[in-house]
């Protein structure tokens, strides 16, 4: 089966035999330049994934012709037609909505034993160790996959998207974090840009609902229990390069949704206040991307101490033939973000 513009999803499986390798799938939306998305899709599919759901926040033909002649990989554009058949004309204002509609849909249609819901900016590290922990799974509870974060390292080539090596989330004091990250201490939660909470891969089944990062009960059921894998299979790339991440914090630092504030933490508004408040300094913001993503010798060394920091480079599984160098993909960003870029002044 080659990937394919539908919202048809496989129903020939039957059930996953008792003592079987439990099935997963994967949901995500994406509005990212196609070699991300691509590569996402086939490295999640090439490490185990029965089915991977890719939704596209806009059309973007090159997708499909990356992620090429592949079985499993199901791509639908959610334009306006598609929001017409699935949900009466209406597509949720917020990226987050869109993205809990998307991740339910695959969830009340596939025949998998488990979904996951993830962006393409999250890479499962180990498809095998996500098996063996579903294999012991209590299927009553959603399975947390614990995130570790992206950083740069010194002294390291970063050609390609995915360089550098991760850390993880800790409680530092606020004292502590001054010490180790200084003036960009205020940026992190945790010691992170991003979120710490992880992604849920969640049984089939059940009368639930998929959140961003964690199931939810259907009117007034019960809220769903969880339970954590102890590895840090999730690995975010928040932000693939730092032209990236300055373009992310730009657009949600000036976007205005109707309703309620989303919540989004004291580190992450407080990115938000710099770049609104910098936007005409440019330099600024990169300086700041630079302080919250790299790190120096010195906080290599502390993290390594902390056992906070995992050195070893990734690199997608099947990917080969794309293009997933450092230039080519900021060149696909200032093509579509030229406008954005232009009203900040961000060269790089």
């Amino acid at each position: 089966m080659t990937p394919s513009d539908t919202t048809d999803l496989p129903d020939t499986r039957e059930a996953t035999p008792p003592g079987a390798t439990p099935t997963w799938a994967v949901a995500s939306l994406g509005d990212e330049p196609a070699p991300l998305i691509a590569a996402f899709a086939r490295h999640t599919r090439a490490i185990g994934a029965r089915e991977v759901h890719i939704f596209l926040d806009r059309p973007n033909p090159d997708v499909a012709r990356l992620i090429g002649d592949r079985d499993g990989i199901f791509i639908t554009t959610c334009d306006q037609a598609f929001w017409d058949r699935e949900n009466r004309g209406r597509r949720p204002e917020r990226h987050t909505g869109r993205q809990k509609f998307v991740a339910t849909y695959v969830y009340r249609r596939t025949t998998c034993d488990w979904v996951l819901h993830c962006d393409v900016d999250e890479f499962i590290a180990d498809g095998q160790a996500l098996s063996n922990a579903l294999a012991k799974a209590d299927r009553n509870k959603g399975l947390v996959v614990r995130n570790a974060e992206r950083v740069y390292l010194p002294d390291t080539v970063q050609d390609t998207i995915f360089a550098g090596g991760f850390r993880h989330p800790t409680s530092f004091t606020p004292e502590d974090a001054e010490a180790l990250y200084g003036r960009f201490a205020k940026f992190l939660a945790f010691g992170l840009t991003g979120h710490r909470v992880g992604k849920t891969i969640t049984p089939t089944g059940h009368n639930w609902e998929l959140g961003v990062h964690h199931p939810k009960a259907v009117e007034d059921g019960p809220k769903p229990q969880l339970d954590r894998i102890h590895q840090r299979l999730l690995l975010h790339f928040d932000g693939l390069t730092p032209l990236h991440y300055a373009i992310k914090l730009l657009k949600k630092s000036f976007e205005n949704y109707s309703g309620p504030k989303r919540k989004i933490g004291e580190a992450r508004e407080a990115q938000h206040r710099f770049t609104r408040s910098h936007a005409d300094r440019p330099q600024e913001i990169l300086r700041m991307v630079n302080g919250v993503q790299s790190l120096t010798p010195q906080q290599v060394d502390a993290l390594w101490t902390l056992g906070l920091l995992q050195p070893e480079p990734f690199f997608p599984k099947d990917c080969d033939g794309l293009d997933l160098s450092r230039a080519h993909f900021d060149s696909l960003l200032r093509d579509r973000d030229h406008d954005i870029l232009a009203k900040a002044g961000l060269e790089m």
